[in-house]
């Protein structure tokens, strides 16, 4: 029997691996359920001009995550933010790059997104944010972020 009458899985493997990796566009942009979850979401673009903006799809307790890997230098800041009433449960783990300082930072009950601000919180290439959608109007969240400086919080509410 030759090699070609067998069914081949790895174009099939690598048809699934393309499909789960997104590039995110380099302009604000909404995530929806069907092209964004479950998938790594990288920013390959930088945001030159202004801020760029992801909005989160409504929570509704449905298990879908989101990854999203900063893979730019970015020279303006990125948001992640929640829509609507949506707000965000978790921590930020931020390491400093010119100083030896590193910190754990914490939602309240109103923290609705997450700033890079290229500085104190983050926004460097590499930094990572996860997002789960676990509640109805909650979402877990965990951001891993290199800032300058003393680090700070890129928690707030709007």
């Amino acid at each position: 029997m030759s090699r070609d009458s067998f069914p081949s899985t790895l174009a099939n493997e690598d048809a699934t691996l393309a499909e789960r990796v997104v590039t995110l566009a380099a302009v604000t942009q909404t995530l929806t359920k069907e092209e964004h979850a479950n998938r790594l979401l990288v920013i390959n673009a930088v945001a030159t001009t202004d801020t760029k903006t992801i909005t989160l799809p409504k929570a509704t307790g449905s298990g879908d995550k989101y990854e999203i890997i900063n893979n730019a230098v970015q020279t303006q800041s990125v948001v992640i933010a929640a829509l609507g009433a949506d707000v965000l449960a978790g921590i930020a783990r931020m390491f400093g790059e010119t100083a030896t300082t590193a910190d754990v930072f914490h939602t309240t009950a109103t923290s609705d997104k997450y700033t890079f601000n290229i500085t104190t919180t983050g926004g460097l290439r590499g930094d990572r944010a996860e997002f789960v959608d676990y509640a109805a109007g909650t979402w877990l969240c965990q951001i891993v972020g290199t800032g300058s400086g003393t680090v700070a919080t890129g928690f707030t509410a709007t």
